[in-house]
């Protein structure tokens, strides 16, 4: 299953795919929810429009090795006759341009095969700004907010918080700061869309902490800081490519 060992096995790869992956059994969840429902011999797949769908990214000039998971779907929250993409890299395949390349292919798929007036990509600005530069540089324009809690509800939002308290209590005291800001600014952004109060959410991921960075001073504040970071920021941006913006470079 090389979806499950390469994308929801890995963390860093996972971490913003909305799931709680922090054991084997979930990460096998969050890989049979997106074939049964993506893919195309999926078991709820059966009325999905046939342009959308789960696709695997090889590399050909590697027999094939398994880069990552590319998908379309139509998305809760969306205008009429619009579709989602996502994409997710394995981690051995960072930085070599791959989601800006397969954005490229999926776009001419999607409105080659279909009457799809826009396709939206979402991004976590401030967990993977990587991903936001990648969204602007190939054209895709700021559209309407879109909140987790109306795209996934409340429930996989308990997931997103449960996993970044896991992953806050394995930091280890020598590497700890970036992932400690990433989970501080991501339960912040799940206390502004009221899942939980930001006190709450302050006390329980100081208290998932390991014992010697719970009881630091300075740790406490920084966390209070990168939650209030994440208060004030809404966790997704929604960018979007219009079929007429998609000709107009295409001709250009």
């Amino acid at each position: 299953m090389e979806v499950a060992e390469h994308i929801f096995g890995d963390v860093e790869v996972a971490k913003t795919l909305v799931h709680n992956v922090s054991s084997p059994e979930g990460a096998l969840a969050a890989t049979d929810a997106w074939i049964d429902n993506l893919a195309a011999d999926g078991k709820n797949n059966s009325g999905n429009p046939v342009y959308t769908g789960l696709w695997t990214i090889r590399d050909a000039a590697n027999d094939n090795q398994f880069v990552g998971i590319r998908g379309v779907f139509v998305a809760p929250g969306l205008p009429k006759n619009s579709v989602a993409t996502f994409v997710a890299i394995a981690r051995a395949y960072w930085g070599n341009g791959v989601s800006g390349d397969s954005s490229i292919l999926l776009c001419q798929q999607v409105f080659e095969k279909s009457d799809v007036e826009a396709i939206y990509t979402r991004v976590w600005p401030k967990l993977n700004p990587a991903s936001d530069a990648v969204q602007r540089r190939l054209g895709f324009v700021p559209a309407e907010r879109h909140t987790l809690r109306d795209t996934f509800g409340e429930q996989r939002m308990l997931e997103v918080l449960d996993f970044d308290l896991w992953r806050a209590s394995r930091l280890q005291n020598d590497e700890f700061n970036e992932t400690l800001r990433q989970c501080s600014i991501r339960i912040g952004q799940l206390a502004a869309e009221d899942l939980l109060e930001p006190e709450t959410a302050v006390a329980q991921l100081i208290s998932a902490l390991p014992e010697a960075l719970s009881r630091s001073e300075d740790v406490q504040a920084q966390v209070v800081d990168d939650l209030r970071l994440g208060l004030l920021n809404p966790a997704w941006a929604s960018y979007r490519m219009s079929r007429d913006a998609w000709g107009m470079m295409k001709g250009s």
